[in-house]
């Protein structure tokens, strides 16, 4: 094989309680990868599109190429890659960053004959993630490589899959202006009451089980967050109206995508999805933000081939 195109789903980290550790697979957005094998080794970015010029065509500064360039030399490739990459993912808080390194290590690792698992790409697909946001996380990774939600653990690099509900409608909320995950981080505390620690660690048990037993509304009212989201709040305008709007037009539970500033809302029905969204969009309004609304699901799937 010569040529392969990787499709990889965007995100949502956290799923509110579950900081790094639990994460949701988004159906409609990601990144898409293109590659094609070449005779001399490394690996090249071509081109870029649907990111507005901003991401750089440094292979080490681009999460692309920097998992591309991780699995090549994991397998000992005398080959290299020419690889284009076309963006889909809105704002920030949603996977971008994992999304391009999901599915450049897909790429690769297809086009040289799948000899790796999904679980050992995690690691690979990890390396890039970690170079541009400073720690090792999964909870972005894991669900984009796998789909669905996963339990995810940056100590020993493990994803578990534990499944999908798809009845589940998720609405996602994108602002208009970016939050860095960087600064994000810089927002956490450096200590927690013990009362938030089993708030959280109560209500991403119950997520999990949720998801096993594909009970959406279990899952949704279980997305309380009294760790992250207290203190991340506040860096994303008008964060408390837009949340009160999402639970008073009936959403099940909202909270922040990852580390923002796009924020996610759970529904049962397309409908209710879209009376929750539009709550949002004029909350949103009212702060003088304008806010993009996507009504989905969750991704199945997670990475997968569109052609080759």
């Amino acid at each position: 094989m010569k040529n392969i195109s990787i499709f990889a789903p965007g995100s949502v980290g956290n799923i509110g309680p579950g900081f790094d550790v639990l994460g949701m697979a988004v159906s409609g957005i990601g990144d898409t990868v293109s590659m094609t094998r070449r005779a001399d080794k490394g690996v090249s970015i071509i081109k870029i599109t649907g990111d507005g010029g901003r991401l750089s065509y440094q292979v080490d500064e681009n999460t692309a190429g920097i998992a591309a360039q991780a699995v090549l030399d994991h397998l000992g490739a005398s080959d290299g890659v020419n690889l284009t990459l076309h963006k889909d993912i809105p704002g920030t808080g949603l996977g971008s960053s994992a999304a391009s390194a999901v599915a450049a290590s897909v790429a690769v690792n297809t086009l040289f004959g799948d000899p790796l698992t999904k679980d050992a790409l995690v690691p690979l697909a990890a390396v890039a993630e970690s170079r541009v946001s400073g720690g090792l996380f999964l909870d972005n990774i894991g669900p984009s490589m796998m789909g669905g939600v996963t339990w995810n653990n940056p100590f020993t690099q493990e994803v578990v899959s534990l499944g999908c509900i798809d009845r589940a409608v998720l609405v996602i909320v994108t602002p208009d202006f970016p939050l860095l995950t960087k600064d994000a981080r810089r927002a956490l505390p450096s200590s927690i009451e013990m009362k938030q620690f089993i708030s959280n660690m109560a209500h991403a048990a119950i997520i999990s089980w949720a998801v096993a037993k594909d009970d959406a509304v279990r899952f949704g009212q279980s997305i309380e967050d009294l760790v992250a989201e207290p203190s991340r709040g506040p860096l994303i305008k008008g964060f408390v109206d837009v949340k009160k709007a999402a639970l008073s037009a009936g959403a099940l539970g909202c909270s922040i995508s990852g580390a923002g500033a796009t924020l996610f809302a759970v529904t049962e029905s397309k409908q209710e999805g879209e009376k929750v969204g539009e709550a949002m969009a004029h909350a949103f309004e009212r702060h003088h933000v304008v806010a993009e609304v996507r009504i989905t699901k969750m991704d199945r799937q997670g990475a997968r081939i569109l052609d080759g």
